[in-house]
């Protein structure tokens, strides 16, 4: 079985779909690393800002510090060494300051630049020393060499400190600059990113677009493919019933006039050509059923009847009714082995359960040259209301080739072994429909089908279905179709014959003449009618399918007629079609009772009895 691919387009967006996911990702892990990298340099100018400030004013006091402590030593004011005292104190607490930031960071490294020339616990205790001096006043001024060590220390703590700040100040320019490449870099990225998403984007619109437009001209195709299939099966039925009609319609007079002749000649001879027209009559039908279900079938239309019947008598008379003829012609014994009780009543469709025998014991008997065919009905399995009946078709015929099994149940299909003889094989004749008819029908009733075959040895087809079990009772002193006698009470009934057909007009009248039946022909719709409305008669047998007016259409307007006597008037139809639909429809029209054509003189003669006694 073929399965469905991706087409080209959807692999595409499939692919679109997974980069713009993974460059999702991927942008995701750059910005988080910018961010964490802008975070850290801002966290470092800020530290740095701190750090430089505290440096930065270290400085400026030491300059002042000097130029306080030079016009102390000018004037020798003592106000100026208070002041001397102050800045040196201020200046000793902004190193402490520093020295307790020294621990991590930028501290870090400007404590170690500091170091490089004077550690700073040194300069610490220098200053400590030096503030001592100023708030004691200990300097001796008359000491040049005391006073200038002063000046000297603080001139040499003033260079070191302008020369930190001045790397200081070139590594924040740099980092700054570094920070506004990276800000500048992520933002580009981020932009070419955003360009690109962008671009993906609208290609995976315009692929949508284009799967959305390609599934909406799939769907349009699959649309006009139900309507053409639709039409299809439309013009497939109307062909079907038009071929059953123009089938049928000869048919009817084939087999009546057969039927008639066959009655009154006495001549073997000709009998036996009246037998083989009527065996190939049965057999041209029989092929135009096999179609017609075949094709109801095939389409689902196909009903199933649920009525109550003896299984073990339907399958004898299956049995009976071809081992009696087609058997017998070739000398093959027919076995039945029906381990079912006589009583045993189930309910469900009994021509369809016919038909599956006896295209089954058909088909056996045809490909059974020697020997035998064996029918074996057994009970599989039995509940309070249900039970599922399997029955066996055996036979000792030409076998199914291995290679031939799996398609035996296909439409059209028949076996050929190449064993068999060139005459043998062109001796096997039909549709080809007969098994998946079966299978159709078996399995339409929730039943199964299967068959083992020895090659020149047999074949056995098995089959079970299962069956409500039925508690009504059936009557089985039916009356029989088949009339001994004709009833005295047609003689001189009165008929309005509705048909187009000539040759079914003859065979007609010849019927109704034979049993004292006075009659009207009408060669359609229109004169039928208006004979109805100007004469009186006991029923109408009309054709369905007349020009102008059909059977139908006139039944329409007899249940309409004002006059109830006639309004009440029994209609029979007669039509070739065999389409339950439209038989339903023919009788919902009006119609009492549809004949489906080719039907024998004994069913006409039971159905007008029905409606005139």
């Amino acid at each position: 079985m073929k399965r469905a691919k991706l087409s080209f387009s959807n692999i595409i967006l499939i692919t679109a779909c997974l980069v713009v996911v993974v460059s999702i990702l991927f942008l995701n892990v750059i910005n988080t690393r910018n961010i964490i990298t802008l975070k850290n340099s801002i966290d470092t100018l800020s530290i740095e800002n701190k750090n430089i400030s505290l440096l930065r004013n270290t400085s400026d006091e030491l300059v002042e510090l000097e130029l306080v402590y030079n016009k102390y030593l000018q004037t020798r004011e003592d106000s100026l060494i208070d002041l001397s005292a102050k800045l040196v104190e201020n200046t000793l607490q902004r190193l402490k300051n520093l020295q307790q930031e020294s621990d991590s960071g930028r501290a870090a490294q400007i404590v170690q630049q500091l170091a490089e020339e004077r550690p700073l616990p040194e300069m610490i205790a220098d200053f400590q020393n030096l503030s001592s001096k100023f708030k004691t006043n200990q300097i001796n001024l008359s000491n040049n060499s005391e006073t200038d060590s002063v000046n000297f220390l603080l001139a040499q703590y003033h260079q070191q400190f302008k020369r930190v700040l001045i790397k200081e100040d070139a590594f924040r320019e740099n980092l700054s600059k570094t920070i506004f490449k990276n800000a500048v870099t992520g933002t580009d990225v981020i932009q070419k990113f955003f360009w690109i998403s962008l671009l993906i984007i609208l290609f995976i619109v315009g692929v949508l677009v284009y799967n959305i437009y390609k599934m909406v001209n799939y769907e349009n195709e699959i649309l006009e493919a139900r309507e053409k299939a639709v039409k299809l099966a439309q013009v497939k039925s109307r062909f079907l019933s038009n071929m059953s009609h123009e089938i049928r319609s000869p048919l009817t007079a084939i087999m009546g006039f057969t039927e008639i002749i066959d009655k009154i000649e006495i001549d073997a001879e000709k009998k036996n050509f009246l037998h083989a027209i009527k065996t190939s009559s049965e057999h041209l039908l029989s092929t135009v059923n096999d179609v017609l279900d075949f094709s109801k079938l095939d389409a689902g239309k196909l009903k199933l009847e649920k009525q109550p019947f003896y299984i073990k008598s339907a399958i004898e008379e299956v049995s009976f009714a071809l081992s009696s003829t087609s058997a017998a012609k070739k000398g093959i014994r027919v076995n039945t082995v029906i381990n079912l009780p006589e009583s045993l009543l189930v309910k469900g469709d009994l021509f369809r359960l016919k038909q599956i025998l006896y295209n089954l014991l058909s088909n056996a008997i045809k490909f059974t040259e020697k020997g035998g065919v064996t029918i074996d009905a057994v009970i599989a399995s039995k509940t309070n209301d249900k039970a599922v009946i399997r029955i066996a078709v055996a036979d000792t015929g030409i076998g199914i080739p291995n290679d031939q099994i799996k398609t035996v149940f296909e439409e059209f299909t028949q076996v050929s072994n190449n064993t068999a003889t060139k005459d043998n094989r062109r001796a096997i004749k039909g549709t080809g429909l007969g098994l998946s008819i079966c299978k159709m029908l078996v399995e339409l009733q929730g039943g199964t089908i299967g068959v083992e075959s020895k090659l020149n040895q047999g074949s056995v087809f098995t089959f079970s279905i299962p069956y409500e079990l039925a508690t009504e009772k059936v009557d089985t002193d039916k009356e029989q179709t088949t009339m001994s006698s004709i009833s005295p009470v047609l003689k001189g009934k009165k008929v309005l014959v509705i048909e187009d057909n000539d040759v079914n007009i003859m065979l007609l009248t010849m019927l109704l003449k034979k049993v004292g039946i006075v009659y009207d022909i009408a060669k359609d719709g229109d004169i039928g009618l208006q004979m109805f409305k100007e004469n009186i008669y006991d029923i109408i047998l009309t054709d369905i399918n007349v020009p102008k007016l059909t059977g139908d259409e006139i039944a329409v307007f007899v249940r309409q007629y004002p006059d109830e006597v006639k309004r009440n008037m029994p209609i029979v139809g007669l039509t070739a079609t065999i389409v339950q639909d439209d038989l339903d429809d023919y009788l919902a029209a009006g119609i009492n009772q549809v004949l489906v054509k080719p039907f024998k003189q004994d069913d006409l003669y039971a159905t007008l009895e029905k409606y005139l006694s």
